[in-house]
């Protein structure tokens, strides 16, 4: 899937699939929300020594998401940080605010009516900040699925910012790659892209995973890798999927057991020591397909269809799950490799629409990725030891 294809319909149909998918994982209640309804909010500020006035008139957007795309509004909060919204559209099916303070957008979580209804939205913002000192980049992990002349790529940053403030991070990115998706259609509106083609991103208080794709063309059969650190790394992770013939060099580049997910496909895993500010991370691959070697990208079937802005729109739905809902379902390797061939056979006999066909494999893709990255942590900390 060609994430350039996408196109503006890509904002409307991710807020659709988040609030589909935040129905699937509610409990459904058909009864109606009391009229008339109001949604009522708190936004606080985190940061010890915030202004007095930090919360007072800050504009406030209501994303009222429908069958039909989402309804804005946008209202004041009061010297306290209350908002109102009165008159709400009763029938759409899900609701979050934001709120833009300090160079930064923030967002309250996703809500259904019946939890929008009887419960305020929250909103936590902070005193921005430059980039502090003491903040780490603990680990890059970077997974490269091969496709015909392109890796789709899933990069996952794992970052600690001890303070109580908030700062923008400027993302390291592969040289020459093609587009970023993020994993939420709020983390497309937190980032901020630079006419350069970098791309900073909000960096919270504690600890912050950021999760994002890009698309990387190569000329077969070999492909330079180069990623520029604009700061210290504690260290990089490199999965390429593995198929015959296909080998990973670099300088530094320790080879570790390839690594299998969920859905069976294996992985050749790298690993390389802490980087420094201004270094670039650099790995040769080489004996790739080309166009003509579509027979072995069958292997590829669980993972086809690229990462697009759908499979890292749909993973949050899942992690969040365990603070909106209840605690996160665990799939086993049998029962998600049956439910993505389901799948599949569905799509192949124009039984499922495209778009519901991706949003839904995108899904199930996200947790074999975040299968892979805890697998590999973990097998990291085995080693440590």
């Amino acid at each position: 899937m060609n994430w350039n294809r996408r196109g503006a319909a890509l904002y409307s149909a991710a807020l659709v699939m988040l609030s589909a998918s935040i129905w699937f994982l509610a409990a459904r209640v058909e009864a109606q929300a009391p009229a008339p309804f109001e949604i009522q909010g708190q936004v606080s500020n985190g940061t010890h020594d915030a202004p007095a006035n930090s919360l007072n008139a800050l504009p406030v957007t209501l994303f009222q998401v429908g069958p039909q795309g989402p309804v804005e509004r946008t209202v004041n909060t009061d010297a306290q940080g209350r908002f109102y919204f009165t008159d709400v559209i009763t029938d759409a099916n899900a609701y979050f605010a934001r709120v833009q303070y300090g160079g930064i957008k923030y967002y309250s979580e996703i809500a259904p009516v019946t939890l929008a209804a009887t419960a305020p939205l929250t909103v936590t913002i902070y005193e921005t900040q430059t980039l502090p000192a003491n903040f780490t980049l603990d680990r890059i992990h970077l997974i490269l699925d091969v496709q015909p002349k392109i890796f789709n790529g899933l990069q996952f940053l794992q970052v600690r910012n001890p303070t109580d403030r908030a700062f923008l991070l400027q993302l390291p990115l592969p040289e020459k790659y093609k587009d970023a998706q993020f994993e939420d259609v709020r983390d497309q509106g937190r980032a901020q892209r630079l006419a350069d083609g970098a791309i900073l991103f909000p960096v919270l208080p504690t600890t912050t995973d950021i999760l994002y794709g890009v698309t990387l063309p190569f000329t077969p059969p070999n492909y330079s890798l180069a990623m520029p650190l604009p700061y210290d790394v504690n260290g990089v992770n490199l999965l390429v999927s593995k198929m015959s013939g296909i080998a990973v060099s670099g300088d530094g580049l320790t080879p570790g057991n390839p690594f299998t997910s969920q859905n069976g496909q294996q992985y050749l895993v790298y690993a390389a020591p802490p980087q420094k500010a201004g270094m670039v991370f650099a790995a040769e691959i080489s004996n790739l397909p080309g166009a003509d070697n579509t027979q072995n990208l069958q292997t590829l079937i669980f993972v086809a269809g690229g990462l697009g802005g759908l499979a890292l729109l749909a993973y949050p739905v899942y992690r969040r799950r365990a603070t909106i809902l209840q605690p996160r379902e665990t799939y086993d390797r049998a029962t998600l490799t049956q439910a993505i061939a389901r799948l599949d056979d569905a799509y192949a006999r124009d039984e499922i629409e495209e778009s519901a066909y991706q949003a839904q494999r995108a899904a199930f893709k996200a947790e074999l990725f975040k299968d892979v990255i805890l697998q590999v942590g973990t097998d990291e900390s085995s080693a440590d030891t």
